[in-house]
């Protein structure tokens, strides 16, 4: 039998190759990147052409901007711009050419990485299609239902991929998943942990999980790593109480209850495998709750890795309850 060739691109194979085009500086914020760098990475936005996937995306991006910093105001050009024309219509084509000049101004020379995240995670969010979330979460069909989460995705999905290229390609220390942006890891944790349980819990029914989640995730980015120890928690304790229909009853379960009614039921898998790692993970949860976490005196400073220590062993303990519910496993 004949084999066919393949083709490999001079110094595919060669990581001193590799390295010498692009070197690996660590992860950056965006602030140490240069005009040029900067420039560059908007013209990839420009030919990903996500900037036109949703008319109004940009335009509300700066709105909301201007309307929760207007000390700030970053849009400046939007907020000088005329709600009525000259003949008392709606100046829609001199507001959108606004809110782009400022998204690119922004893009390109903002000082502030802050804003420029808050921007970016704000354009994506508006690419999700609401309406049909919300359609979705009124669906008792399963592939129904499905199908419509990713529908309401589809834009997001496109801005997120096309962000995640620019921020790989020039080291940012973030990454865009469907439930924030989280900070970047070794691809591997990326693509088997963080990706695949975010996607799962953009279901409209996680959505308390995920606001939790979307907290942790904004303690961590703005160095509050005590703050983000105790947000995971409830982030665990919040998917629990969901999982045995417990949301919302007030002071129902602590986490030692809600787990033990868990694995009752049937909701979470032991096995001689599993097992060990689940009661580590109930030890760990509330033993670094109340020696790191704002809940309490805090016994000693949360760090960086802390947090991050943290946010890994959460979302590593939801893929492994998500993946029991979704086959249906029962324990005995």
């Amino acid at each position: 039998m004949t084999d066919i060739p393949t083709f490999k691109l001079f110094g595919e194979d060669d990581p001193d190759f590799q390295s010498s085009l692009r070197p690996d500086i660590g992860y950056r914020d965006w602030s140490d990147l240069s005009i040029e760098e900067r420039t560059n990475a908007f013209k990839e936005l420009i030919h990903s052409n996500i900037l036109n996937l949703d008319g109004d995306a940009v335009i509300e991006t700066i709105k909301y901007l201007n309307y929760n910093y207007l000390s700030l105001c970053p849009g400046k050009n939007l907020h000088n711009t005329p709600r009525i024309d000259n003949r008392g219509r709606w100046n829609r084509g001199e507001l959108k050419n606004s809110a782009y000049k400022d998204f690119t101004d922004i893009f390109i020379e903002e000082k502030s990485s802050e804003i420029v995240m808050l921007m970016l995670s704000k354009f994506v969010k508006n690419l999700i299609r609401q309406n049909v979330l919300e359609r979705a979460q009124q669906e008792l069909d399963t592939e129904k239902k499905e199908e419509l989460i990713k529908s309401a995705y589809a834009g997001f999905d496109r801005g997120a991929k096309c962000l995640n290229h620019i921020f790989q390609q020039f080291s940012i220390r973030w990454e865009v998943t469907r439930g924030a942006f989280v900070p970047r890891q070794d691809v591997k944790i990326s693509e088997l942990i963080y990706q695949p349980t975010l996607e799962i819990l953009s279901d409209p029914k996680w959505q308390s999980v995920n606001s939790d989640l979307s907290k942790m995730f904004d303690d961590f980015q703005n160095a509050k790593y005590s703050e983000c120890i105790a947000k995971a928690h409830s982030a665990v304790q919040r998917f629990l109480q969901v999982i045995v229909g417990e949301e919302g009853k007030n002071g129902k379960g602590n986490f030692g209850q809600l787990f033990s009614e868990a694995k009752m039921n049937g909701l979470i898998s032991f096995n001689q495998f599993t097992e060990p790692v689940i009661n580590a993970i109930q030890r760990y949860i509330p033993s670094e709750r109340a020696n790191n976490s704002t809940a309490k005196p805090a016994v000693k400073e949360a760090t960086y890795s802390d947090a991050l220590l943290m946010m890994n062993v959460v979302m590593i303990l939801l893929q492994h309850c998500l993946q029991n519910l979704n086959h249906g496993t029962k324990t005995d």
